[in-house]
């Protein structure tokens, strides 16, 4: 059980699951994610955190992403910030980033999966 009040910068409401509302996030995860957050000194807007293995995105996949782990949280960025958080992201030891180019903003996909959760660590793509 995660205590909330540790990550000032979030709240349990942005990470939970839009299909279930469960929130199920990895403690080390979060704690990861407040240090990056507190370095960056600006807002993430969180776009989507703990995902339910119901949930369509992951059901489609078949298996559960990292986002079904509580390892994972997809942000909006605009360009300029979403350098600064890739960089900091490897200081804070995220494993696997995503990034979707849109418009003026970009999209990010921070995780902390590693090979003994089924994924290739030290991972950057596009989509």
């Amino acid at each position: 059980m995660i205590d909330w009040s540790k990550y000032p910068n979030f709240s349990k409401a942005e990470f939970e699951c839009s299909h279930t509302g469960k929130c199920e996030m990895d403690k080390d995860f979060m704690d990861k994610l407040q240090e990056l957050r507190s370095e960056a000194c600006f807002p993430f807007i969180i776009t989507s955190g703990y995902r339910d293995v119901t949930h369509p995105i992951e059901a489609a996949k078949g298996h559960g992403g990292e986002h079904t782990l509580g390892k994972a949280v997809d942000i909006a960025v605009s360009r300029q910030r979403a350098d600064k958080v890739l960089e900091l992201s490897y200081k804070y030891g995220f494993t696997r980033r995503g990034v979707s180019q849109s418009g003026d903003g970009r999209f990010l996909h921070l995780g902390t999966a590693t090979q003994d959760d089924g994924f290739l660590e030290n991972t950057v793509w596009s989509y």
